[in-house]
């Protein structure tokens, strides 16, 4: 008796309240009706009761149908079908006439021939115009009510119970579900309440609701501490758990990459999200043609941007004749207009290019770049609408694709990744152009992991750059998916990435 009083006096206020309620009522809406407190402190309180094992709580689920939107509309109106019968009524009507008479919409008028030809009470009338009459059969279902819109009137009164449904209800639920908006099913969860032994015992002793749960000094002044019992306080009792702040793995991988490229002596550059095509695919000697510039593929946006008119000319006469630099160019008329068209930059190259056209640099020198970019890509595991990239490249006299290869390999094993291949591939700005692959070993295949190239003659010329410049872009999110060995890149970003595995990464760096 002892030990259940001291349990009695370690129940929380709202504990205390519920209990004696338990006998009589086992479902949270009941309490809540005679009570006057709110289900969620009532579903607090059943938890810790539960915690204490005093009651055992069981979980119910049921599905509720409620009206969507074009429901609570037919409930008032009458299914488009309905409508469409009484429309045409005795009368021959056409398509358009029948519209503009039922205020229904095309695609509502449409389904209703339909259908109704299919059951055969729908006739055409020849002439000039098709013309639409209802035959006997159909003229008898003009004022009878379908099983369809008598369920929508119930539903209108009340939220019904799918399980519960008569056979008749059902056949109209199911067919009413597969049209747009007029049925939605909401999961219900109710909890029903068992009191334990331990409960049932608790409930026979009196509980004291008037315990004092904080001492404050206006208790000690007036002494009401001699005059009432304290609350327990269970120092052992299961807390939720606090997750702290902690760095993203993603964000931890963007850490480890400046580190490495600052370690090897790069500089790192910066520049917008929303680019010009300009800068993004006609600086780097991208053609206006070109496949990359099909809406498929890039976000553009509706304004125009502001290009450099002095370098913009040397940009169309690379593109028209070649310039200076040994080719012929394409051969085509470069549009200024083309050039101005903004966009979400699909690569972060053209933050390589507005440096080279605007910070005027000298080799020799080194510089990286990380940042988001943005291409009309299909999600799936290895591919997202928007993602990051690194970039970077060296300029300086002697540079050869030995040099690259070097620099690829080195950034690699500084990131812990050893089994890397090399092979040839094309790019519009770079000659010769090449692949980095690395094997996944979560994914047990090999995976694009960075595109690099030599920058072509003709990408140079309009900048006055005559030596070598060797260049790379990488997918941040797959090489994060290597290192933190995940099989999907929604983990590395995006609301779909698994919580508890972002609260229990380990940083590496």
């Amino acid at each position: 008796m002892q030990d259940l009083k001291r349990l009695a006096n370690t129940l929380h206020p709202l504990e205390r309240k519920v209990l004696p309620l338990l006998e009589k009522n086992k479902d949270v809406k009941s309490i809540a009706n005679i009570s006057g407190l709110q289900e969620v402190e009532i579903l607090r309180a059943l938890q810790w009761l539960e915690n204490k094992e005093i009651i055992k709580l069981n979980t119910s689920e049921k599905k509720i149908l409620k009206l969507d939107v074009n429901g609570l509309k037919y409930a008032k109106t009458g299914l488009p079908e309905s409508i469409f019968l009484k429309t045409l009524d005795e009368k021959s009507l056409s398509l358009e006439d029948i519209k503009k008479n039922s205020e229904l919409s095309n695609e509502e008028v449409n389904v209703c021939v339909g259908l109704f030809k299919r059951k055969g009470i729908l006739d055409t009338v020849p002439g000039q115009q098709v013309k639409f009459k209802l035959n006997e059969s159909g003229l008898k279902l003009i004022n009878q009510k379908s099983i369809e819109e008598r369920l929508l009137e119930r539903l209108k009164i009340k939220d019904l119970e799918l399980d519960k449904l008569n056979p008749e209800d059902k056949f109209a639920f199911e067919n009413l579900i597969k049209r747009k908006e007029i049925i939605k099913i909401h999961d219900e969860e109710n909890k029903i309440i068992e009191l334990t032994e331990l409960g049932k015992e608790l409930l026979k002793i009196k509980l004291d609701l008037d315990l004092i749960e904080t001492l404050n000094p206006e208790i000690i002044k007036n002494e009401e501490w001699k005059k009432k019992n304290f609350r327990i306080y269970d120092i052992k009792a299961n807390v939720p758990k606090v997750y702290g702040g902690r760095l993203h793995p993603l964000q931890e991988t963007m850490n480890q990459i400046r580190k490495i490229f600052m370690n090897m002596g790069f500089k790192e550059m910066e520049g917008p999200l929303v680019e010009t095509a300009f800068w993004c695919m006609d600086s780097m000697w991208i053609p206006q043609d070109h496949p990359a510039r099909d809406v498929q593929d890039t976000f553009f946006l509706q304004q125009e941007g502001k290009i450099p008119e002095e370098l913009a000319k040397k940009i169309a006469i690379e593109h028209e004749s070649g310039g200076k630099s040994g080719s012929k160019g394409y051969g085509y008329k470069w549009d200024p207009k083309i050039a101005k068209q903004l966009l979400l930059r699909t690569h972060t190259t053209a933050t390589t290019f507005r440096y080279f056209g605007e910070k005027n640099i000298k080799a020799p020198a080194k510089y990286f770049y990380i940042g988001r970019i943005f291409r009309n890509e299909a999600i799936d595991a290895t591919h997202l609408p928007e993602f990051h990239q690194s970039e970077g490249f060296i300029m300086d006299e002697g540079l050869t694709l030995r040099d690259l290869m070097g620099y690829i390999k080195e950034f690699y094993n500084n990131m812990g990744i050893y089994k890397i291949k090399f092979k040839p591939t094309y790019n519009p700005y770079t000659e010769p152009s090449m692949e980095c692959i690395g094997y996944n070993e979560q994914l047990e295949k090999w995976v694009e992991l960075i595109n690099s190239g030599v920058f072509r003659p003709e990408s140079l010329e309009p900048y006055g750059i005559n030596v070598p410049v060797i260049a790379w872009g990488l997918g941040v999110e797959r090489l994060a998916m290597m290192i933190h060995q995940q099989k999907d890149i929604r983990n590395m970003l995006g609301a779909t990435a698994d919580l508890n595995w972002l609260r229990k990464h380990k940083v590496k760096w």
